[in-house]
């Protein structure tokens, strides 16, 4: 369209030039201040002769000004749409919007299970997490050999988001309340209580006592685990959400 315009533009001014040599006038750029001086009272330099309105001017040029005027405010129309497209990116795309508010309402998920939960492949998750974790929307802990996000760091203890991490095991939770059921109670208690194999819960013991949700003692030949007392109240917390 602007090329079009443009074309036309330079018809019309060509047109005008033409006409303007049967003319009493020929309109050419002013001389050096040295030529004006030998022409001396020739060349009148007081001032315009007269003012002409825009009405005045030979059709061509009004018709070329007017294009040129409609083909400027029809570019800027056209750059309307790019403009806003651009105030809008910060607001967010709409699954990097899903994906934070699944990680508010389920912290210390992963990248699977948000795949899963909101149906996005893995690939655009990933993108959308490192986006957040740029803006300072996310943390991620890496528990074991799942990487869990959870809402902006200010939001958790480190000691929470441990927590939540371990609760995410349906076994280290039925471990967990166990536990809190029966302080000191022993490895072979508790595999006997939830049908566990010996090695099993033995893992899992590992794991909380590494991470200190849970402590035990040594009574004769035998271990017995309860929860740290430091914890116990956050385990609490987590454990009826």
């Amino acid at each position: 369209m602007w090329k079009m315009s443009l074309l036309f533009i330079l018809v019309l001014s060509n047109v005008g030039t033409a006409g303007a040599d049967t003319g009493r006038y020929t309109v050419s750029p002013c001389p050096p201040q040295e030529e004006l001086d030998k022409l001396g009272d020739a060349v009148d330099m007081s001032g315009a002769d007269r003012t002409y309105s825009f009405w005045e001017f030979p059709l061509s040029f009004k018709i070329a000004y007017i294009i040129g005027y409609l083909a400027a405010f029809a570019s800027i129309l056209k750059m309307v749409p790019l403009i806003l497209g651009k105030v809008r990116i910060p607001r967010g795309n709409e699954n990097r919007q899903k994906i934070y508010r699944h990680i508010r309402q389920v912290p210390g998920c992963t990248v699977s299970e948000i795949s899963r939960d909101l149906e996005i492949n893995r690939g655009a998750v990933r993108f959308h997490l490192e986006m957040l974790k740029a803006g300072n929307k996310i943390s991620l802990m890496w528990a074991g050999k799942f990487t869990r996000v959870f809402q902006n760091s200010d939001v958790f203890a480190s000691s929470e988001k441990i927590i939540i991490a371990h609760l995410k095991s349906s076994t280290r939770k039925q471990i967990l309340l166990k536990i809190l059921e029966k302080p000191e109670i022993t490895n072979k208690e508790l595999s006997e209580d939830l049908y566990l194999d010996k090695s099993t819960t033995y893992w899992h013991i590992k794991s909380l006592r590494d991470d200190r949700i849970i402590l035990s003692e040594t009574e004769g030949r035998s271990r017995k685990y309860f929860v740290n007392p430091a914890l116990e109240a956050d385990l609490l917390k987590w454990l009826n959400m």
